[in-house]
């Protein structure tokens, strides 16, 4: 029975792999971005095509809502859920494409996609103070696995043609976009499980991020605007747009549909075991496309780091 099971969400397993290798490549495309466009300037793009997508998107998906006011069938935020989502929106998309960006100049692909595994420790972590959630022997210990599998990733790395101290900044970066996606993962659940009376339909997952993402592309206009004064207008090459494409509208857009749609067919947990199989591919990419180096420190690093992240899941309550 179990194998028919699996068999009948086949199509739901092959979307997700494919979801999986996308996000892989995702850090190929912001490495390329990042090394050619100035980094505020190709997060605002990104996320201005990001946004419009994501708002297209919503209002398709509520077409059976024909006869609704415009507001409702976009899921505007309610007074009392605005500034809420406009936090979501300050650490999921300001501070975290800020970190992402300057760290991807300044590191190499296949490693920043390590690192960036650690994401759901520190979101089990934050939950902590944020959610009220209990702190056990088993998260800590899940959390100091996981800090040493990000250590030995970024003091082991075989990608020695890069400058060591603009490596190891731009790790730190990507460990600081983790911590600011995480605080906005925690900050989704409180929207999401705090029961408030409202007049319209409740947030759902989508409409928070899309939302979050439109805010969020305002509060990185002022950032890009000064790249602007003080390097002139900047030129993007058709590759670089390829990729500013690639994350926009594949990799931030339908990529996350697709994602919360497995979550819909076969559950959060078995959807979110395909997350672990994003740096295979983001070191697979970053080798095949970038010429990045390989190595043992790798293997170890992300051994560690998934110990880590499954003891750190294992004590979270969802």
């Amino acid at each position: 029975m179990a194998s028919k099971r699996w068999m009948d969400d086949a199509p739901t397993h092959g979307m997700l792999l494919l979801v999986t290798i996308i996000w892989g490549l995702g850090w190929t495309a912001g490495r390329t971005v990042a090394s050619g466009v100035p980094e505020a300037t190709g997060a605002w793009v990104r996320y201005a095509i990001a946004s419009l997508w994501l708002l297209m998107y919503m209002f398709y998906s509520t077409r059976e809502e024909q006869g609704a006011d415009l507001a409702t069938r976009l899921r505007f935020p309610e007074k009392v859920d605005k500034m809420s989502i406009v936090k979501i929106g300050f650490f999921s998309t300001l501070l975290y494409q800020l970190f992402y960006m300057y760290g991807m100049h300044r590191t190499a692909a296949g490693e920043a996609s390590l690192i960036i595994t650690m994401n759901p420790v520190f979101t089990a972590l934050l939950a902590i103070p944020m959610l009220g959630r209990d702190i056990t022997g088993k998260l800590a210990l899940g959390l100091l696995i996981g800090v040493t599998g990000v250590v030995v990733v970024s003091g082991w790395s075989p990608n020695t043609d890069m400058a060591t101290m603009e490596r190891l900044t731009g790790d730190v970066l990507i460990v600081f976009a983790a911590l600011s996606f995480a605080i906005s993962t925690n900050l989704v659940k409180r929207i999401l499980e705090t029961p408030i009376e409202r007049i319209r339909p409740a947030p759902t997952p989508l409409s928070v991020i899309v939302w979050a993402s439109f805010f969020g592309w305002f509060m990185l206009l002022p950032f890009a605007l000064i790249e602007t004064v003080q390097n002139g207008i900047p030129t993007i090459t058709n590759e670089e747009w390829f990729w500013i494409c690639f994350l926009a509208i594949i990799s931030t857009g339908l990529s996350y549909v697709w994602y919360a749609k497995g979550v819909d067919k076969i559950g959060s947990t078995a959807t979110a075991t395909y997350v672990f199989l994003v740096p295979f591919f983001g070191v697979l990419f970053g080798w095949l496309i970038l010429d990045e180096q390989l190595g043992l420190g790798f293997v170890v690093g992300f051994v560690l780091i998934l110990l880590g992240v499954r003891m750190a899941q294992a004590e979270s309550i969802e």
